[in-house]
């Protein structure tokens, strides 16, 4: 059964993310990943249905896995993200997307209980399937 997992990060990291899913996609696994990509700002007149989109997406996911890049801890709909996933009792996993420790992990990843990994795809793995439950 393919284990459905949001994927949280910034814009500006959309390269790394893509990798992450080629890498993801070709390891021996059931990842299916979901994400809706908010260009909007989080204080945008479409925020509300924005919000609403996303709590929707997040219904069908057992865990949130959240890219963090060298700017993610900025982001108002990362950190709005995981605070809805943890509200929803979903999984929550950081993953660093650069080699050093220099990728601050948001506050509200931390806060809400998330492990943090660095990008290697079998620990990445491991930790969503202990974080599925």
């Amino acid at each position: 059964m393919a284990r459905h997992v949001f994927l949280s990060f910034v814009e500006e990291d959309l390269d790394l993310v893509n990798l992450f899913r080629g890498q993801a996609k070709n390891a021996n696994n059931d990842l299916e990943f979901d994400d809706y990509s908010v260009k909007e700002p989080y204080n945008s007149t479409n925020a509300d249905y924005i919000k609403q989109q996303i709590r929707s997406k997040l219904d069908n996911v057992s865990v949130t896995v959240c890219l963090i890049g060298h700017s993610t801890h900025k982001s108002d709909w990362v950190d709005w993200e995981i605070i809805a996933s943890s509200a929803k009792e979903k999984g929550l996993v950081g993953v660093r997307l650069h080699s050093s420790q220099n990728d601050i992990s948001p506050p509200s990843l931390i806060q809400q209980g998330g492990t943090i990994v660095n990008w290697k795809i079998d620990d990445v793995i491991n930790a969503i399937e202990k974080a599925a439950g």
